[in-house]
């Protein structure tokens, strides 16, 4: 009986046990996330320095006051705006594209295009831009990963891409329909987003509801307010979805670069919802 006992008060404590670890583990993955912080105010240095970065958009348009807001998702798989990047981005590059009248893509060259764009999509009543700072490009990699790079031209003239290794052979894919994510080119780059007019592309005000920073380097997120004025947040951390449309509302411009504080690497972002 003393050793039944002993068994029966060893299984009750190891149940306990068990119950206590388990509640302990509930409350642990119920622990409240600490809500992201009020974006801070750029000083008077900061903001001279944003706008030597790149010529903010100096004429923006008020948007239109006949329906509330429509949000945009951008994931970088969109067909049409795969499409009308010069390449398809084939190797990832996403070249800062333009095109004249009804002509071939092209491009840019500023010092000639006014109208350039590195990954732009076409939303209800907008397009959103996505634009490099300082440099020609950035990188919209393939999700599935690169597996190969095609041999021959597919004869459009613009060049090889990566293709998808099958049966020890790569083969073509269609690079307007793989599935990408945008990543920058290095940790310091720069990158632009604005909404543009569907007619004219002339810049117009709009809200940013979330952005979605990838493994593992986290982003500052800089945008400038219809008064002029520059805010940002000096980390928003890699491995997250930040919903910030509580602050990020009437601007003309979103900025992301790599954060300090990181590992040395590019930025990756999955997705972002505009609100035009």
């Amino acid at each position: 009986m003393g050793s039944l006992a002993q068994v029966n008060e060893s299984a009750l404590g190891l149940t306990l046990c068990m119950v206590l670890g388990a509640v302990l583990g509930a409350c642990a993955q119920h622990k409240p996330v600490n809500p992201l912080n009020p974006p801070t105010q750029a000083t008077p240095e900061q903001s001279a320095e944003r706008e030597r970065d790149s010529q903010p958009l100096k004429v923006v348009q008020a948007r239109p006051n006949d329906s509330s807001s429509q949000p945009c998702l951008i994931n970088f798989d969109n067909e049409a705006a795969l499409e009308h990047i010069y390449g398809q981005a084939r190797s990832t590059l996403a070249y800062r594209t333009t095109r004249i009248g009804f002509g071939p893509l092209q491009m840019c060259d500023p010092s000639k295009h006014s109208d350039c764009w590195a990954y732009r999509q076409r939303c209800s009543r907008s397009d959103v831009n996505l634009d490099t700072i300082g440099l020609t490009h950035f990188h919209l990699n393939m999700e599935g990963g690169v597996e190969c790079y095609t041999l021959p031209d597919p004869g459009d003239g613009l060049g090889k891409g990566f293709g998808k290794l099958v049966d020890f052979k790569c083969t073509d894919v269609d690079w307007t329909k793989t599935p990408r994510v945008l990543s920058s080119h290095n940790q310091n780059q720069w990158i632009k987003i604005w909404v543009g007019n569907l007619d004219n592309h002339a810049p117009m005000y709009f809200d940013m509801d979330s952005i979605s920073v990838l493994s593992d380097t986290s982003i500052q997120l800089w945008f400038r307010k219809r008064d002029g004025t520059w805010w940002y947040w000096p980390e928003l951390k890699a491995g997250n979805t930040w919903t910030i449309r509580e602050h990020v509302r009437d601007v003309s411009e979103v900025r992301l670069r790599g954060t300090k504080s990181s590992r040395p690497s590019s930025y990756v972002i999955g997705s972002l919802v505009v609100r035009d």
